[in-house]
Formats: structure tokens, C-alpha cells, sequence
């Protein structure tokens, strides 16, 4: 649009080169566009690169909601019971009918408040309540015998 108003004052190429830091040829490019076409045709008409986001608060809530509330067996990934990136990834081209590669998921997820998480690896059969009481009683009687330092030879 500053080239717009230079050509209202009838600066020259050069002129007009030279005050906008560009090469000639683009300012006479520019000044044919102007003239066919007035301001709107000097308009931008370049997209963003990349594919788009999400489309909007709507379907990141409704992304959400099926990672936090449905398991992934829920959502029809047979078999399947944690969320893995390349899962959320196929839910996503499922669901909102936009591919993204499972390395950028993790992007994704971040910008609506999502952290990588690992399970904790437990047994099944494992009794908290016995952990519990084994830390209260017996790690402290254990304790109790270590040596102390002054002990130490």
C-alpha cells in the first residue's frame, strides 16, 4: 500500500525503488498490478504455509473431551488401551477430517493443555496397603540397623 501512495505522487521507478528498499522489477510489476486493478489487486493473496490448525476452540474442547473421557478402545481402536500419538493422529482424521503426521500430534496436544505421559509400569498384583504398612514398620526397624558412620572402619 506505500508503493500505492507513491504511485499517487507519480514518483518514478527508481524512486520508488530506492524508498522501499526493492529492485526495480518489482516495483513495475507492482505498478502494472495497480494499474489493472487499483489497491486490491497489490493485496496479498498468499496463504499461511502448512496445513491449518484445528479449525477452532469447538473441535480442540471436542478433542479433549474423547482423550480424556473415552479410552481408545472407546473410540474404536480395537485392542488398544492407552493413547499413543499415531492413535490421536488416526481419531483426529477421523473425526475433524484433517491429516496430521504423529510426530506434530504432540504439538497439538500442548497447545490445548496435553503432556507426554508414560504409564507407570506395575504389576497387577501388587497390594498398596502391604507396601504401606511394610514402609511404616519395616523400613524404619531396617534402618535402625544400618552402621552409622562413626561406626565405619
Amino acid at each position: 500500500m506505500i508503493a500505492a501512495n507513491l504511485f499517487e505522487q507519480d514518483l518514478r521507478t527508481a524512486q520508488v525503488a530506492a524508498a522501499l528498499g526493492v529492485d526495480d522489477q518489482t516495483v513495475r510489476r507492482w505498478r502494472r498490478l495497480y494499474a489493472a486493478g487499483g489497491r486490491e489487486s497489490l493485496k496479498s493473496s498468499n496463504k499461511q504455509p502448512g496445513r491449518p490448525p484445528l479449525p477452532g476452540d469447538a473441535e480442540r474442547a471436542r478433542l479433549a473431551e474423547l482423550l480424556l473421557l473415552q479410552a481408545p478402545a472407546e473410540c474404536g481402536f480395537v485392542g488398544r488401551y492407552l493413547w499413543t500419538q499415531q492413535l490421536i493422529a488416526d481419531l483426529i482424521e477421523r473425526e475433524f477430517r484433517v491429516t496430521y503426521h504423529h510426530d506434530h500430534v504432540g504439538v497439538l496436544l500442548k497447545r490445548i493443555g496435553f503432556t507426554h505421559q508414560k504409564p507407570a509400569r506395575r504389576a497387577r498384583e501388587r497390594d498398596e496397603a502391604r507396601i504401606d504398612g511394610w514402609r511404616a514398620e519395616a523400613w524404619p526397624a531396617l534402618l535402625k540397623k544400618v552402621p552409622t558412620r562413626a561406626g565405619w572402619s
